[in-house]
């Protein structure tokens, strides 16, 4: 049979000498044209397992310490850098990390000129993928001022010019509204009818029914649990979903209590946030225009809207690290009037990458800095996210859903008034989103604490949140639990 991937036996640890090891004897094959979901609990090593089937573990770090990885019939550890990418192209969860240009056409030129396209042929091809993804008014903006959900379009475009056989997409579309996803994912159905493999690692299935040939379930080490999974006889696996702590489909859960009348902590009124990539040359409308909003103590709010929307820069703007129009007031006080210092004593914050943010040597250190107890009730907070076994490791050990759920525990213990987080449930399974939110929910309670979180997951947000806001073309405005 012909494999596109094929994992036999293979071990791989991050250190030489390490006693754990993230791939335990996986054996995985893929057929060529299939479209396959990889799910698995957070930690569990899908992103670690996508590398070394791409060949970027062990070349780019990580010992192999047996088995054979091959790609279309080749050892992969045969293959140049520039050959793999004719046989296989990886997006990973922090798109980030792959860009080096500063524009998307810079990228996507860039992106050719590794695989020896010929020059006279670049335009065309860098123009149709464009416009297959309708990112062609974003080719000229500088990448470091897209959202983050454009950020992931932007790499999926460099991906589908590289025109590779099989495409491996890591939490490709977390950071996306479902409104932007689904043109994605029927670009993915369209590239899966020309013959590509498709290879995506995703916590949901909902999205991916319609699509995939199967969904594949893996355990600790990325051992297969089960395989051959569809919409045809998901319903037979309900209980290996949720014994594994991942997300099953689900009617919608509604909060019920709220707790909107409660004192104001943080007020905007008529804030205007220019849009951060308009020039005196060319100027842009404004990102948000004219938003007023409450959020109460003891509250958590949730921050729905569209990819590009304006999220994390009304985020930003709260912070002072962009500027607008109108006053933002924290605990009675405009925050014009505060320095820096007093600002961030008051807010806590998770960004999209919280790699970005971390501030010490391992994942102990790195919670019971803030704490006054210190060690013991960090060892605590972190047996509660699943993190206790790895205290000893280098945050930027962590997989991308740890490092996530290591950030919330930090700012938790900060003491702040305010908590900010950008998708605090990205790349999590579902009993890490439930452990995340719990807790949020706890700490807000018994502080009273003005929780306010961005999110794509309309679900999450209806389930968790006492108030719920949405931008949308400019406005910023209140939404129903009924809607």
């Amino acid at each position: 049979m012909d494999y596109a991937i094929c994992a036999e036996d293979a071990v791989f640890r991050y250190l030489e000498k390490g006693k754990r090891n993230i791939l335990d004897h996986v054996n995985l094959t893929l057929k060529q044209g299939s479209f396959t979901v990889l799910m698995g609990a957070s930690g569990s090593g899908k992103s670690t397992l996508a590398a070394v089937l791409c060949g970027l573990y062990p070349q780019n770090g990580g010992v192999l310490e047996g088995g054979r990885i091959t790609l279309f019939g080749q050892e992969v550890s045969t293959l140049s850098p520039q050959h793999r990418a004719k046989y296989v192209s990886m997006m990973f969860q922090n798109p980030d990390l792959q860009f080096c240009m500063d524009t998307l056409r810079q990228e996507m030129i860039f992106c050719m000129e590794n695989i020896c396209i010929p020059k006279e042929e670049m335009d065309e091809r860098l123009l149709q993928t464009a416009k297959l993804f309708s990112m062609e008014q974003l080719l000229e903006r500088k990448l470091h001022t897209l959202s983050g959900g454009e950020k992931q379009k932007a790499a999926l475009c460099c991906l589908a010019v590289l025109d590779s056989k099989c495409i491996v997409l890591d939490e490709a579309l977390a950071n996306l509204d479902e409104d932007s996803a689904a043109p994605i994912v029927q670009m993915l159905k369209t590239l899966h009818r020309q013959g590509k493999t498709i290879v995506v690692i995703d916590h949901k299935p909902d999205r991916w029914m319609d699509a995939a040939d199967e969904i594949i379930v893996l355990g600790e080490g990325a051992k297969i649990l089960a395989r051959g999974i569809n919409k045809d006889n998901l319903a037979q696996y309900e209980s290996l979903f949720h014994a594994n702590g991942l997300f099953y489909p689900a009617k919608r859960q509604e909060k019920s209590n709220q707790n909107t009348a409660n004192e104001a902590c943080l007020v905007l009124q008529n804030v205007t946030i220019p849009h951060p990539a308009s020039t005196k040359k060319t100027p842009l409308a404004p990102l948000i225009e004219n938003a007023s909003a409450t959020f109460p103590k003891g509250c958590m709010t949730a921050l729905l809207g569209k990819s590009g929307s304006g999220k994390t820069t009304l985020f930003l703007s709260i912070l002072k690290q962009l500027p607008f129009e109108g006053q933002i007031i924290l605990d009675g006080t405009d925050i014009k009037k505060l320095k820096p210092s007093a600002l961030f004593s008051q807010i806590g914050v998770v960004f999209q990458n919280p790699g970005n943010q971390f501030i010490t040597q391992n994942v102990l250190q790195e919670v019971s800095a803030s704490l006054p107890s210190g060690d013991e009730r960090a060892m605590e907070l972190l047996e509660s996210f699943s993190l206790a076994k790895y205290h000893r490791y280098s945050p930027y050990m962590l997989s991308q859903g740890q490092q996530r759920r290591l950030a919330v525990l930090s700012v938790l213990a900060g003491g702040q008034k305010v908590l900010f987080l950008d998708e605090p449930t990205y790349g999590q399974d579902a009993k890490s989103t439930n452990s995340i939110m719990q807790l949020l929910k706890e700490k807000m309670e018994q502080e009273e604490l003005s929780v306010v979180f961005i999110t794509h997951d309309e679900d999450l947000a209806h389930a968790w949140a006492d108030k719920i806001y949405r931008l949308q073309d400019r406005t910023l405005s209140e939404v129903s639990h009924e809607t």
